[in-house]
C-alpha cells in the first residue's frame, strides 16, 4: 500500500475503474476514492459501465467520463474491485495504454496483474480498503465516508455475510459517526426496488430447481422473459441470495442470459468453493460469491455451471 501512497502523492491525473457491471463496492470505491483525490488537487474521472438506479444514492457521478475514451491516454490508471483486466469491459483500452496501472481488490483469485498492487482477499470489500488508503492521504468528507459505507453496505449484504468483520462494523460506526445518511443508503441498496424488479424476481423464483439431494438450487431468465414484465438485468439484484436461503442447500446458481451467445452465472454457496467455479468459467470472486460471464446459450451455460458447481459439493463434503 505505501508504494501506492507515494505514487498517488506524485502524480496528477487518474483514471480510475471498476469491474463491468458495477455494483455498490465498485461504485463506491471509485467514488471515495476520486473524492479524496480531488481534494488533493488531482485530476480525476471515473469510467464505469452503466448501473442500477438505487446506486444513483452514491455520491460521486459527477466524476463520470462521459467524453471519447479513445482519446484518452491515461497517466495513471487505478482498477477497483476487479480481479481480472478482462473483467474491465469498456475501460480495458484504458489499462492497456495508461503509463501506470494500480490495482486495489479484495477479491482472493486476484492474480496482481498491475503495476502496483494491494490486494487483501479477507477485507469486507475494496471500499474498505479503499478508506485506508485514503486516509492516509488526507481527512475523510461526509462524501468520502456515505460512498464507504455505501460499498460495505453492498458486498457484506448488509453486513450478513461472512467478510463481515469485527473491523467491518467498527469502520461502518465510525462513517455513520460522521453523519452520513445511513439510514437512507442502507434502504436504498437493500431494500427499495422497481416494480418491475419484483416481477422479474417472480419469474425467476419460478424457474428454480434444485438437484435430486436438495445441495443446489439454480434458476434461470432469458431476454424475453424480462421483456415481458418490462425488466432489465439490473433487476435482477438479490435473486441468487434469494435462492441461497433455501434449507439444505449448499449452493446456488443463476444464469441470465445477456445475449444470444452469452450468460452471466451468479454463485453463492455455504462452503463449497464458487471462486475455483468462476475462475473455470473465465470469471473470479470469493469462495462464498462469485460470478463470470460465459460464451455459449443460457442452457449451455447452466449445465456447465451445475456440473462445475456439483464438483465443488462432492469436494466439499468429501472434505468435511
Amino acid at each position: 500500500m505505501e508504494k501506492i501512497i507515494e505514487l498517488i502523492n506524485r502524480r496528477e491525473n487518474f483514471i480510475l475503474a471498476g469491474h463491468t457491471g458495477p455494483d455498490g463496492d465498485a461504485i463506491g470505491s471509485c467514488f471515495a476514492l476520486a473524492f479524496a483525490l480531488e481534494k488533493l488537487g488531482k485530476n480525476v474521472q471515473v469510467v464505469l459501465e452503466s448501473f442500477a438506479q438505487k446506486y444513483k444514492i452514491i455520491p460521486g457521478n459527477r466524476f463520470l467520463f462521459s467524453g471519447d475514451l479513445s482519446a484518452v491516454r491515461p497517466d495513471v490508471f487505478i482498477a477497483l474491485d476487479c480481479a481480472d483486466p478482462e473483467r474491465l469491459g469498456i475501460s480495458r483500452p484504458l489499462f492497456d495504454c495508461a503509463e501506470t496501472t494500480v490495482c486495489i481488490d479484495h477479491h482472493e483469485t486476484n492474480p496482481g496483474f498491475a503495476m502496483y498492487n494491494y490486494i487483501e482477499p479477507d477485507a469486507s470489500s475494496t471500499s474498505e480498503m479503499v478508506l485506508r488508503v485514503i486516509e492516509k492521504l488526507t481527512q475523510p468528507t461526509d462524501e468520502i465516508a456515505a460512498a464507504v459505507y455505501a460499498g460495505l453496505v453492498s458486498d457484506t449484504g448488509g453486513f450478513r455475510y461472512n467478510a463481515t468483520a469485527i473491523s467491518t462494523m467498527e469502520t461502518a460506526a465510525r462513517l455513520m459517526d460522521m453523519g452520513i445518511p445511513f439510514t437512507q443508503i442502507y434502504n436504498e441498496l437493500m431494500h427499495r426496488h422497481r416494480f418491475a424488479a419484483g416481477k422479474a424476481a417472480g419469474i425467476a423464483l419460478g424457474n428454480s430447481a434444485r438437484t435430486r439431494n436438495k445441495k443446489i438450487v439454480y434458476s434461470f431468465i432469458t431476454r424475453e422473459m424480462l421483456k415481458s414484465v418490462d425488466a432489465d438485468l439490473s433487476d435482477l439484484d438479490g435473486v441468487v441470495e434469494y435462492l441461497m436461503g433455501t434449507r439444505k442447500a449448499l449452493a446456488a446458481i443463476f444464469v441470465y442470459e445477456k445475449s444470444e451467445t452469452n450468460a452471466k452465472v451468479s454463485l453463492r454457496s455455504q462452503g463449497p468453493n464458487m471462486g475455483r467455479v468462476a475462475k473455470e468459467l473465465g470469471g473470479g470472486g470469493h469462495v462464498l460469491a462469485a460470478g463470470a460471464t460465459v460464451t455459449g446459450t443460457i442452457q449451455e451455460v447452466l449445465e456447465r455451471a451445475l456440473a462445475l458447481t456439483t464438483r465443488e459439493v462432492e469436494a466439499y463434503e468429501a472434505g468435511k
